[in-house]
């Protein structure tokens, strides 16, 4: 019995620790990786095969086939009480200058940052563009609006009005669409082991 409720308590605590990882904020003072996002939204357009834009299965893992309008969204990033001084963009493309929008909370709102960006010469030889930021601190749910479309994204960043970067971030897994599918995996493994458990209490009885 006893080691039956041990075993219990265990799973209530990885069902627990693995809720609050889930709904962990962003550090945005760092790398901020394209997989990291919440949501993909294409309601302006799709690329012409159809699809919206996605990650690309290649060594970048890189966003692409982007249209004008498309959106990144990024939820929980935490800024902090400093704030953030730059809004950071690595990218590539071979075609026109562009500009990419960074706001937060309403994906139609004002954006606290505008990054403007010169062709690259290749759809995968990435630059960083970067854009003053003022006013914005806090945890804020990130829209990164691509105004323009036809880029590939890399990776995405601030500078902490703090004073530079912080140390690069791992990857949150609990916003990326990777960290959604092992947190569920998580989720049912540990129920899994919780009837389990149940039976054998059951069967002590």
């Amino acid at each position: 019995m006893k080691k039956s409720l041990i075993v219990l308590s265990m799973v209530i605590v990885m069902l627990v620790s693995s809720v609050s990882l889930a709904f962990a904020a962003v550090n945005p003072y760092g790398t901020i990786s394209p997989s990291d996002n919440s949501e993909i939204n294409s309601d302006s357009g799709k690329f012409s095969d159809g699809n919206g834009p996605r990650i690309e299965d290649n060594e970048n893992k890189n966003l692409g086939y982007i249209v004008k309008g498309n959106y990144v969204k990024f939820s929980g990033v935490d800024f902090g009480a400093s704030g953030a001084s730059k809004a950071k963009i690595e990218l590539a493309t071979p075609n026109a200058a562009g500009s990419v929008a960074f706001v937060i909370d309403d994906p139609k709102g004002t954006p606290f940052a505008t990054v403007k960006y010169d062709p690259t010469g290749d759809w995968q030889k990435y630059k960083w563009f970067e854009a003053p930021v003022t006013g914005v601190t806090g945890s804020h749910d990130l829209y990164v609006i691509f105004t323009d479309g036809d880029i590939n994204v890399r990776a995405f960043g601030f500078e902490s009005a703090g004073g530079g970067d912080a140390a690069a971030p791992a990857g949150n897994p609990a916003t990326g669409d990777n960290g959604v599918l092992m947190y569920v995996l998580l989720a049912a493994g540990a129920a899994a082991v919780m009837v389990l458990s149940r039976k054998k209490f059951a069967k002590q009885q």
